[in-house]
């Protein structure tokens, strides 16, 4: 653009310069006046050479930009597509200027370009981020030792397991408050029945288990192995001795499913044989059944139908040794026929070392109660309750794969569990 004084006196030299005296023209000065003029054109010549060679076509490099939505697409020229393709731009269509709106930089911003390097710097993801050696407690995150496979499409959360119970449900709390007060009223028949419910289902944690265990246990201690019978109690009923009678036949003849054993024990008959005519006994009836809890080296007892665990009634706890390396198989048994045996030989499996029945050595014990598997169990076979001669192992895994008792408590269980009628169950 000419300055002010140039355009002034451009103006003046559009005119002839003339004298007031007779209309000469002074040579020197109109020289003078070419010369200058000449340098002005040749100055504006090289300006707009050089503004051509910048932008191309004559347009001012700042008014490169977007078009906006819905404007006339405007060819380039080849040096603009080779400027633009220089820079990098991505989603621009080869050959025209703002075919992408969203992929063309914002006003202003392709000068900036222009003047900035050809190739910046990108940031690599698998190279190691700086290390703020000021914070020793930032560590690094070890980088992949691999690029990334191409991106996948999301996958649907996986969906989380509920969290198991960390106390008793409302349920359970209501039934635990029922079987206290039926327990604080002496209503012991009621109690077991709710206590029961409450142990059995699945929403009570396992510390509400344990301390249902431990109020369940003194009154099964009243209910079956005391002498009393309770009225209402299905359990257990009364009995009076007739001439002939004897545990064996009374145990047939009321079709119980326990050992005559136990009706002496829960009678505190010194001998079996002590039996007087009209003498009341206690009978107790069962069914009973084991679940073996691997977890905890647990034995529970309880009573009812083998067709309805749901509506079992717990009786009592044992602590038991397993087999060793998880050798105690998992499933459902039930207690083999002509299994039971007191005071068993027995040969090591695996040495065929043999041991006599009055050994002192055996290490079974007096009390042997083989299983038969039900089922997919039917596949494990020789193993079964028995007792054992160190009682250090109670608690732990080390028999071969069969249940261990203290010997007081397999005495108790052998009595309560019958053949093809007693179901064990072994489970976590």
């Amino acid at each position: 653009m000419a300055l002010p004084s140039q355009t002034e006196r451009t103006h003046e030299m559009s005119r002839p310069v003339m004298t007031r005296t007779g209309g000469r023209s002074k040579g020197p000065d109109a020289v003078k006046i070419a010369v200058i003029a000449g340098g002005v054109l040749l100055t504006g010549v090289a300006a707009y050479g050089v503004y051509w060679l910048v932008s191309g076509d004559g347009t001012p490099v700042k008014e490169v930009a977007a078009e906006p939505a819905g404007a006339e697409v405007k060819k380039t020229s080849a040096r603009d597509r080779r400027a633009v393709g220089s820079l990098g731009v991505r989603g621009a269509t080869p050959g025209v200027v703002g075919s992408s709106p969203a992929s063309m930089p914002a006003p202003g911003l392709l000068s900036q370009a222009l003047a900035a390097p050809a190739e910046a710097p990108t940031l690599d993801p698998l190279k190691p981020k700086a290390v703020d050696v000021t914070r020793p407690d930032l560590t690094p995150t070890p980088a992949p030792t691999t690029r990334p496979a191409a991106a996948l499409p999301l996958q649907p959360a996986a969906e989380v397991a509920p969290l198991a119970p960390v106390g008793a449900t409302q349920e359970v709390r209501s039934l635990i408050d029922a079987g206290d007060r039926a327990s604080a009223a002496n209503k012991l028949v009621e109690a077991r029945g709710v206590y029961s419910r409450a142990l059995l289902s699945p929403d009570a944690a396992s510390g509400d288990r344990d301390a249902l265990r431990q109020k369940l246990a003194p009154i099964n201690q009243d209910l079956v192995f005391s002498p009393v019978v309770a009225p209402g109690d299905t359990l257990s009923e009364a009995y009076t001795v007739q001439a002939g009678d004897s545990l064996v036949r009374i145990t047939k003849r009321r079709e119980l499913a326990t050992d005559w054993r136990l009706t002496q024990r829960v009678n505190r008959l010194t001998s079996p044989n002590a039996l007087k005519v009209g003498q009341k006994l206690k009978l107790v009836r069962g069914p009973f059944h084991a679940v073996v809890d691997k977890g905890d080296h647990r034995l529970d007892l309880f009573a009812g139908s083998p067709d309805e665990p749901e509506s079992w009634l717990f009786i009592r706890s044992f602590n038991v040794g397993l087999g060793e390396g998880s050798g105690t198989p998992l499933g459902t048994f039930v207690i083999k026929k002509a299994s039971k045996l007191v005071n068993p030989p027995w040969t090591n499996p695996r040495t065929g070392e043999r041991f006599a029945a009055d050994d002192p050595k055996n290490p079974i014990g007096e009390f042997w109660l083989g299983w038969q598997g039900l089922g997919d169990s039917a596949a494990y076979t020789g193993f079964g309750l028995h007792g054992t001669i160190d009682p250090a192992s109670i608690g732990q895994s080390k028999s071969m794969g069969c249940v261990r008792m203290r010997a007081e408590d397999i005495a108790l269980v052998y009595e309560m569990l019958v053949e093809q009628v007693s179901v064990v169950r072994v489970v976590p």
